[in-house]
């Protein structure tokens, strides 16, 4: 399959000018460009994305390496909720599954970047996913955010133990989680704890 490109149009969009602009930057060697048989400018990915990053233009969403989700939660409205919320910002796949076992056997196959983990699931228990995730070599850098709606028998230094990146209770605020999501796959430094209080 050939690779994506991209016209001046499309690069007048990303940048927010006029095409002319564009055809100014192309002529004065600022942007690195194919041309077709009929004459037309093309821009690769890669060279499009170079070039905005050295314009300090924020990269469009279709440029951006989409980020695997793996959504372990046992009540179907949740995780299409969830599901959804992950889905909107476009940045993102997301698959969902509803307990343990299942979850682990996923992430085997092929490891998310993110898995938003419910504690208290079937099978084997988000305490208990987490465990054999940090056990392993080529799952222990995982990131985990995990949820709970019910009230836990044990405290945030617990799950700071099993090296778990961030902890919300239900009913959450959707925002608050997608902006620790967000700075987990980017990396990005945390404002405030990773994990909150399990109280």
């Amino acid at each position: 399959m050939p690779e994506k490109t991209y016209t001046t149009h499309d690069i007048a969009e990303f940048c927010d000018v006029y095409p002319s602009s564009v055809l100014h930057w192309i002529k004065a060697g600022k942007l690195i460009t194919q041309r077709t048989e009929g004459g037309h400018y093309r821009v690769t990915r890669e060279n499009v994305i170079d070039f905005l990053q050295r314009l300090s233009i924020r990269l469009p969403n279709e440029l951006v390496a989409r980020k695997r989700v793996l959504i372990v939660e046992d009540d179907a409205e949740q995780a299409k909720l969830l599901s959804r919320a992950f889905s909107r910002r476009g940045a993102y796949d997301v698959e969902t599954c509803g307990d343990g076992l299942t979850a682990l056997i996923r992430i085997g196959q092929a490891p998310p970047d993110l898995v938003i983990l419910d504690i208290v699931i079937p099978k084997l228990d988000g305490l208990q996913v987490c465990r054999v995730l940090k056990s392993q070599p080529h799952t222990k850098g995982l990131k985990i955010i995990a949820v709970s709606g019910q009230k836990l028998p044990f405290s945030a230094k617990k799950l700071a133990e099993l090296k778990v990146d961030g902890f919300f209770r239900k009913p959450l605020i959707y925002k608050d989680l997608m902006a620790r999501a967000a700075q987990l796959l980017t990396g990005e430094p945390a404002s405030g704890e990773a994990v909150r209080a399990a109280r």
